[in-house]
């Protein structure tokens, strides 16, 4: 991999600072978009069963708008930083999504709650200062030439393979009864629009800097790959709303992460048939790093469930001592 001083300061800092914007955006937009879908939830459409009445109503589509928003300043964090130096900041979607959804979703984010979110800060922070800021490519003929390699395409059927697996075998048995299903099969597709995405984002990147000696708008793969990220978008926005609509945002968000993360650094590096980090010292930072963010959303994790019985048992205990549920805020 290339040396760290190669890669200009400014690209770093705006590569950075695009990518914490799309953490603030998206954290929103998955809150205003579990908004719209409890709405429509109460009014008696099922989303998991197919029903598209969440199209009508205005929390969702604010959502959306902010996804869009977050995924493009995540789509320009890539063309100017590294998969392994993006994907953590994520982290900070995280934190922005369970503390509005303690105000707007009445999602309690408990102490414990508060120890995962300050603990999935550490985690990107350790992250962000080993991991190098040099792109692994910056032109299609250079991404083209990674694509075709046996050993992606390898890796490509066999996630092509466990979709399929997922969609016609665990979906119809496990979906409702976990969330690691859906969650499954976004982080997948996830995982190749973030190769995508940093493909197209790098080419724009150095065609703008040398559009008459090496204009990448030239190169014919640059359009489907394009046609591909816009696919890949679609099939990710599917699933996760599946997955909201059947569980907490809180629970959602972060496990979601996770995977994804995961998913995106394992296709990373079967793609550019490397490990994302220059020595041994900064691979083990980047290694302890990411288990302290797994660290910190399984005390989300935990703290979200352990609330969620709670409020169970507080309203089952109205319904019997009172015949009729209590007007305890009830998670959803």
């Amino acid at each position: 991999m290339p040396n760290l001083s190669s890669t200009p300061t400014w690209e770093s800092v705006v590569g950075i600072t695009l990518a914490v914007l799309s953490g603030l955006f998206l954290g929103t937009s998955v809150v205003l978009r579990k908004r719209g879908l409890i709405e429509v939830a109460s009014a008696g459409h099922d989303v998991v069963q197919g029903s598209t009445a969440y199209l009508k109503n205005a929390f969702w589509w604010s959502g959306m708008i902010l996804q869009a928003l977050g995924e493009i300043c995540n789509f320009g964090a890539y063309a100017f930083c590294p998969t392994i130096l993006v994907t953590p900041l994520g982290t900070f979607s995280i934190v922005f999504n369970s503390t509005l959804s303690h105000y707007m979703l009445h999602e309690v984010l408990t102490f414990v709650g508060k120890i995962g979110c300050l603990l999935c800060v550490l985690g990107v922070v350790m992250i962000v200062i080993h991991a190098p800021t040099d792109q692994e490519t910056n032109t299609i003929p250079d991404l083209m030439q990674n694509v075709i390699n046996p050993m992606f395409l390898s890796y490509s059927a066999f996630i092509v393979a466990l979709i399929f697996w997922l969609k016609l075998y665990a979906e119809p048995r496990y979906a409702k009864k976990s969330p690691f299903v859906y969650i499954a099969m976004s982080s997948c597709g996830g995982s190749y629009l973030v190769l995508s995405a940093q493909g197209v984002g790098s080419s724009i990147v150095t065609s703008a800097k040398n559009w008459k000696t090496n204009n990448q708008f030239l190169q014919w793969p640059l359009y489907p790959l394009i046609a591909f990220m816009g696919m890949a978008v679609v099939y990710q926005i599917v699933y996760l709303n599946k997955a909201l609509a059947a569980s907490s945002s809180a629970v959602i968000y972060p496990i979601s992460y996770v995977c994804f993360t995961g998913m995106t650094i394992i296709s990373t590096c079967f793609l550019y048939r490397e490990l994302p980090f220059e020595s041994v010292d900064d691979g083990v930072s980047i290694i302890q790093g990411f288990l302290v963010i797994a660290c910190g959303v399984t005390l989300l994790y935990t703290s979200s469930s352990e609330n969620n019985r709670i409020v169970l048992e507080n309203h089952n205990h109205g319904n019997h001592s009172n015949g009729a549920a209590s007007p305890t805020k009830t998670k959803v």
